[in-house]
């Protein structure tokens, strides 16, 4: 008789625990962004702060500093700064604004 009860006991709690878990919807989620991340990087003009602040490595960013002026983002690929992988996550961020003559 006392497995009974607890057979029906465990039984009733499972179909109530899924009769819940079917009727509660789950939000999307969105991507968080940290608030302090600047939006775009200008790697002829930032500071090497700003450039690590994105995600690149110290060392990448300082040989991006030194190999200024670039005449595209994508020179970073091609002077084996950054990888083809490494591009795509950081190429939303970067920018290569022409430096102005004087």
């Amino acid at each position: 008789m006392l497995r009974r009860n607890l057979l029906g006991i465990v039984v009733l709690a499972l179909a109530g625990s899924a009769a819940l878990a079917a009727q509660v919807k789950e939000m999307p989620r969105a991507p968080v962004k940290s608030i302090n991340q600047p939006s775009i990087v200008d790697i002829n003009a930032a500071p090497e702060a700003d450039i690590v602040s994105i995600g690149i490595e110290r060392t990448v960013a300082k040989k991006i500093i030194e190999g200024r002026p670039w005449r595209s983002k994508r020179d970073l690929v091609t002077k084996q700064l950054l990888t083809k992988d490494q591009y795509e996550k950081f190429k939303d961020s970067l920018v290569a604004k022409r430096p102005k003559k004087s």
